[in-house]
């Protein structure tokens, strides 16, 4: 089934926990925390997410790890730049996973 959009939603070897909501987003080799949101057009690959995370339209997380209660905007990227990630304040590990605190909104 398509959402609003058209976008036709997609998952790959991941887990998806209790009362999350997915509409039209790619999902790959990721762990869902309960009640976390991933909006139309939004990737997720290689992350885990933390409870009632949400990740809006169109924007890309890559091998990174939210912790609970994290915004992720429209259209942004966390973990395709490591300069930026750093710039932000994000943590970025040694093997290049990059790490969003508690609560923290990234427009």
């Amino acid at each position: 089934m398509r959402d609003a959009r058209g976008y036709l939603g997609t998952m790959i070897d991941s887990i998806v926990s209790l009362g999350s909501l997915l509409s039209g987003a790619h999902i790959e080799r990721s762990v869902l925390g309960p009640w976390s949101t991933i909006e139309s057009g939004a990737s997720v690959t290689d992350a885990v997410v933390f409870e009632r995370a949400r990740i809006e339209q169109d924007a890309v997380v890559r091998r990174a790890i939210l912790d609970k209660d994290v915004v992720i905007g429209a259209g942004v990227q966390v973990g395709v730049d490591h300069e930026e990630d750093r710039a932000r304040g994000f943590t970025v590990t040694e093997t290049g996973i990059t790490v969003v605190g508690k609560g923290v909104h990234v427009v």
